[in-house]
């Protein structure tokens, strides 16, 4: 039998979010689904997730907030980081907990892939 995963996708953008639950999806992987940062952050105390899909620019907490709480609670989910936000404000992200970013627009295939990847490294 193969592995299921399960990811968390954190977007406040609806056709983005349904293209990236739609994409893993079809590959087996359980979604779950948070609007925003605090509805995140209550999935994440609840549910063991194999990947987190983070949108930085989210409502209520932002994902670098979001990031934070992994810190503090010591939670170990590969983050997979999916925005359009400057390079810049990339460089501030801690590369412990981020393990991808991917900036939108993305290639479909491609982010398939290393989702996929990240959800296998992380057993």
């Amino acid at each position: 039998m193969t592995e299921r995963y399960r990811a968390l996708i954190v977007e406040d953008d609806p056709a983005i979010r349904r293209l990236v639950e739609k994409l893993l999806t079809r590959k087996q992987v359980d979604i779950d689904v948070a609007h925003d940062g605090r509805t995140a952050v209550e999935k994440l105390r609840q549910q063991h997730y194999s990947v987190l899909i983070l949108d930085l620019m989210v409502p209520e907490l932002n994902g670098f907030e979001v990031i934070e709480f992994l810190k503090r609670e010591k939670l170990r989910i590969p983050v997979a980081v999916v925005s359009a936000v400057s390079q810049q404000a990339l460089t501030k992200l801690d590369l412990d907990i981020v393990k991808l970013v991917i900036s939108k627009p993305f290639d479909v295939e491609e982010f398939t892939r290393a989702i996929l990847a990240l959800c296998a490294e992380s057993g």
